[in-house]
């Protein structure tokens, strides 16, 4: 049964060469704006959180997020997030609930991530909405 769990800051070394393949995978979604390495190194500082999907003998992706501090309130961000083609609905449950409980915890007022549009099949039963849409255009 697949399950998402935090990584204790203390253990994110002893997982590294599990995650490594999905760090680079955030890397090219970043198109230039963070290495693997920048992406870990929010990490190790523990700027940003590291959960891992994973069963009881693979890790299976990655979620990394951010307790943001905007001027009037705190969001969760989820900031980077790679796995495995179709584990996203395998954990969507379980990931919405311990988002939830980490935000409410951190005095956060909300959850806020900017995802592929396929995203909203899963996200909508939790009650998020489409705000917005972002495109980019990178000069060559």
């Amino acid at each position: 049964m697949m399950d998402l769990s935090l990584v204790p800051p203390g253990m994110v070394c002893s997982i590294l060469p599990q995650i490594i393949p999905y760090l680079k995978v955030s890397e090219e979604w970043t198109s230039g704006r963070a290495t693997a390495d920048d992406i870990l190194a929010f990490i190790l500082s523990r700027q940003m959180q590291l959960w891992i999907v994973l069963d009881d003998q693979n890790i299976y992706g990655h979620l990394i997020t951010e307790v943001k501090q905007y001027h009037q309130c705190k969001m969760f961000a989820i900031q980077y997030c790679a796995m495995e083609p179709h584990i996203m609905e395998q954990v969507s449950d379980r990931m919405q609930e311990l988002a939830e409980g980490y935000a409410k915890a951190a005095g956060c007022v909300g959850i806020e991530f900017t995802g592929r549009p396929g995203w909203s099949k899963v996200t909508k039963k939790y009650g998020y909405e489409i705000q917005s849409v972002s495109f980019q255009r990178f000069f060559k």
